[in-house]
This record gives C-alpha cells, sequence and structure tokens, in this order.
C-alpha cells in the first residue's frame, strides 16, 4: 500500500456496533480497576497493559496502525505542557527548600496553627488563595506544600491534611471566575459565568459545608493523640532556625508566583521565575553553591540536620521524583488512542441523540458520559470542549436550562479531577502533596461530594430550574456527534490551570 492510501486509511475509522464500543469499554476499564485494585500493579504499567490490550482490539476489529498511532502521538503531544510544569514543581520544591523558603512557611504555620483547627484553616486557607488566583495548580504549588509540612510538624496524618487541602483548593478554583474551567464549562454551554458560579452551589456548597464540619471533627479527635506535641514542635521550630537563616526575602518566591498568576501570566513562566529567584536567595542567604542548587534541582533537597522528624519533612522534591509521575500521564496518552480512534464517545452520544429522553435521562446520561470520558482522558479541557456542545442542544430540547449541563461538567471534571491518578491533575495532586490517591481519596469530601449531590438534583429535579419551551423544537440533527475526540485532542493542554 502506497503512502496516499495508508492515510486515506487512517482517516477512516471502521464502523464499530454497540457491541463493539461495549466491549471496548468492558475490557479496557475492567483490566485497569483489576490490575489496580486486585493485583496492585503500578499505576502506569497498568495503563500500559490495558492500552495494549484495547489497541489489539481495535486493530484486531479493523483500525489501521497508522491511526492508531496518530492518536497515540496527539494524545502524548497533549501531555507535554503539563509534563513540563510538573518537572518545573520538582525543581522548585528542591530549591525552595534550599533557599529556606519552605522552612521559613513551615516556621510560621506552627507558630500559628493548633491540630485541632489545622484541617479547618487549611480548608479555608486554600479556598481563599484559590478563588482569587483562580487556579489549583499554583494553591497545591505554594501554599498546599507548605502545609503539608505543617501537618508533619504538629502530628495531622498526611491523608488528613491532603484531603483538605484538596477540598479547599478545587472549592475556590470551581467557584473563581478566574478560573480556566468556570470560563470554559460556562462558554461551551453558552450560559452566563455569574449564572453558572451560582447554579454551581447547589452541589457545591453542601459538600463544602460537610467536608468543614467532617475536618473540625478530625481535627479535634487528633488533637487529643497527635504526635506533634509542643515540645516537639518547638524542636522542630529551633531545628529549622539553626539550619536555615530567618529572613523574610525566603517568602518572595512563593509572592512571586502568586503574583505572575493572579495577573493571569502563563504558569510554566511564573514557575519558572520562581526557581531563579529562590536559586538567588539560596546563594545570598543560605550560602548555597551552584552545585547545592543542581543537586537540589535533580534529586531533591537532601536534609541531615540530626532531627529524624525535620529530615523526614525537608528531604523531597527534585526532577527524578516526578518522573514516575510523568510516566503515568504519557501511560493514560496510550490507553486513550484507542477510544479516540474508535470514535466511542460519538457513537454513544449519537445513540442518546436518537431516543426521546426526558430531561433526567438525558442529564443522567451527561454524567456518565462525561466522567466516562474523563476518566478515559484525564483532561477537562478535552471532555469540556468535545461534550459540552454536543450535550446542549439534547439537554435544552427537553426544556432544561444549560446551566444545569454547565454544571454536570465541573461536577464531574473539575472536582473528579483529582481523584483520578492517571489524569493530568490527579498525577500532579498527589506527586506535588506526596500522598497517593488512594490515601487522600475518603478525605477529599468535596471531590465526590458534589457529584453525589449533583446526581441527587438529576434524579429528584430539584434544582435543575424551570423547564422552558425549547428554542429549537426539532431533534437535534443526527451529523453532530460526527465531530470526533480527534479533532477535540489537537486543542490546547491543560496549562496547569
Amino acid at each position: 500500500m502506497n503512502k496516499d492510501s495508508d492515510v486515506s486509511s487512517s482517516r477512516s475509522a471502521p464502523g464499530f456496533s454497540s457491541l463493539q464500543h461495549f466491549a471496548l469499554l468492558t475490557v479496557t476499564v475492567g483490566s485497569l480497576l483489576l490490575l489496580i485494585l486486585l493485583f496492585d500493579i503500578p499505576t502506569a504499567i497498568a495503563l500500559i497493559l490495558s492500552g495494549c490490550m484495547a489497541m489489539a482490539l481495535s486493530l484486531l476489529w479493523g483500525i489501521p496502525w497508522s491511526r492508531l498511532e496518530k492518536d497515540l502521538l496527539s494524545g502524548i503531544q497533549a501531555m507535554l505542557i503539563p509534563i513540563l510544569i510538573l518537572m518545573c514543581v520538582g525543581m522548585m520544591v528542591g530549591v525552595w527548600i534550599l533557599s529556606g523558603t519552605i522552612p521559613a512557611m513551615v516556621t510560621l504555620g506552627l507558630e500559628s496553627l493548633s491540630p485541632a483547627w489545622f484541617l479547618v484553616a487549611a480548608c479555608l486557607s486554600c479556598s481563599l488563595m484559590s478563588v482569587m488566583a483562580g487556579t489549583s495548580w499554583g494553591t497545591l504549588s505554594t501554599i498546599g506544600i507548605a502545609l503539608m509540612g505543617v501537618a508533619q510538624g504538629i502530628g495531622i496524618p498526611p491523608a488528613y491534611a491532603a484531603g483538605a487541602i484538596i477540598t479547599g483548593t478545587f472549592f475556590g478554583d470551581k467557584l473563581s471566575p478566574l478560573s480556566d474551567t468556570t470560563v470554559m464549562a460556562s462558554a461551551v454551554c453558552g450560559v452566563n459565568i455569574a449564572s453558572h458560579i451560582r447554579h454551581m452551589l447547589y452541589s457545591t456548597l453542601p459538600a463544602y459545608l460537610i467536608a468543614l464540619a467532617v475536618y473540625a471533627w478530625l481535627g479535634h479527635g487528633v488533637s487529643v493523640s497527635a504526635t506533634g506535641t509542643p515540645e516537639q514542635t518547638q524542636i522542630i521550630i529551633a531545628t529549622l532556625g539553626e539550619h536555615f537563616s530567618a529572613n523574610p526575602l525566603t517568602f518572595l518566591p512563593p509572592l512571586v508566583v502568586f503574583g505572575c498568576i493572579l495577573l493571569k501570566k502563563p504558569v510554566l513562566p511564573a514557575f519558572v521565575i520562581g526557581i531563579l529567584s529562590a536559586a538567588v536567595i539560596a546563594v545570598v542567604l543560605q550560602g548555597a553553591t551552584l552545585a547545592d542548587i543542581g543537586q537540589a534541582m535533580d534529586s531533591g533537597y537532601n536534609a541531615k540536620t540530626g532531627v529524624a522528624m525535620v529530615d523526614e519533612m525537608l528531604s523531597r522534591g527534585g526532577l527524578q521524583a516526578m518522573m514516575s509521575t510523568v510516566a503515568v500521564l504519557i501511560a493514560a496518552a496510550l490507553l486513550g488512542a484507542p477510544f479516540k480512534s474508535a470514535g466511542t464517545l460519538d457513537a454513544a452520544i449519537a445513540m442518546l441523540n436518537r431516543k426521546h429522553a426526558s430531561r433526567r435521562q438525558v442529564l443522567g446520561s451527561a454524567m456518565g458520559l462525561h466522567s466516562l470520558a474523563f476518566l478515559l482522558t484525564g483532561s477537562y479541557y478535552v471532555t469540556f470542549s468535545l461534550l459540552g456542545p454536543l450535550l446542549r442542544p439534547l439537554v435544552e430540547n427537553t426544556g432544561t436550562p444549560a446551566k444545569n449541563l454547565s454544571r454536570i461538567l465541573e461536577d464531574t471534571g473539575t472536582t473528579l479531577s483529582p481523584l483520578v491518578p492517571w489524569g493530568v491533575t490527579g498525577a500532579f495532586t498527589a506527586a506535588t502533596l506526596g500522598v497517593a490517591t488512594a490515601e487522600f481519596l475518603p478525605y477529599a469530601i468535596l471531590c465526590y461530594g458534589a457529584i453525589i449531590f449533583s446526581l441527587l438534583f438529576v434524579i429528584t429535579g430539584l434544582g435543575l430550574g424551570h423547564e422552558r419551551k425549547p428554542s429549537h423544537p426539532q431533534r437535534t440533527s443526527e451529523r453532530a456527534p460526527e465531530r470526533t475526540l480527534e479533532r477535540t485532542l489537537e486543542q490546547r493542554p491543560d496549562p496547569g490551570r
């Protein structure tokens, strides 16, 4: 076969039957869950094995390798910017410890926070920063890292602390008019951003208030048996003061990064500036050499204070620490490629479009489809831009306001993202906070609580708004679902929020 005919064949996927689409989903998702949950296979390896099984089925059913390869490369390309940001965060953490920035932030937290109210304070402070800056990645990689250090110092379990930080971060990110997910979800559904934010309160606020109550209860329970006694806390503060020069300039790197984010500058250059400013402070204030800086950027900071708790707290960061997470992101692209080539999601939307479904069925299907799409792609930029425009006519044809769809996209996208370990945001969250997804999942209450409340509103019909006469009584054209996931993946990837 010549080159032209190969390219032509790669552009036209065979028409899979509904049974084949279902089998592809069942085999891939089932094997992935089985490998991770039952056999305890590392996530990256499980993704690769499940992706290979999906590719084998796709090849067996007639999809040419050239098409699968093209979709695989486009998926990897979409991961490049998040991978670079992840690498920058690893280097930034190492240099921020070397410069005394993180030790200074930890000291401040130890002096001002008590175990009883730490979880509530962490959640509220992350909410405030995330609302102001409109970024989850920026919040996690600055105040989130410092709060994890404080939690260790006062005896708060890391899973508790990570859950509270994540709840606060993504509550603020969802409700901030500066957030890219908030802007995009409202835009693809044609909803005014203020209406979109107000409507999200139906599912987001109850879950958030429940989370705060749980954190207050957990905090008071921990305060009784916390390992971080006042004496140990003073030892940590004294040790940090002994090994790092105390100076207000050590707070400059996070302030610079936060300022760049507030000014809506790209995240990647902002993190680079954070690294460079910390490197200068490390040389000037801490007496670090260029070799020390390079070592901290590559393999992280290696603490040798003589105090085991402090050494454990500070020995982290570095480029190498992020490589396993980078492998997960690349493996996730391998998993998603067969579904793009097969058009599985498009087929599901086309099937829904042919049915005279009620608004409960349409909204319920929208929740299921978007959750599935997010699990397969790990990127809300892909799922928002793909499913938003396709599902909007179906929702409106039932007489349901489109703000319900925009809320569903955020509930099953933005708040779900930290819980998907192979997704871009999920991998970043676990790597940055240093806590595995399975460990913090029960305590990241907002992430699943908002989905539960959203589903309750769909089932009961409460909070959906008044039904109105559809603006387009005709059924949506069956040509709409022909827009494929392949085209959507060519859009810009997650820029680190």
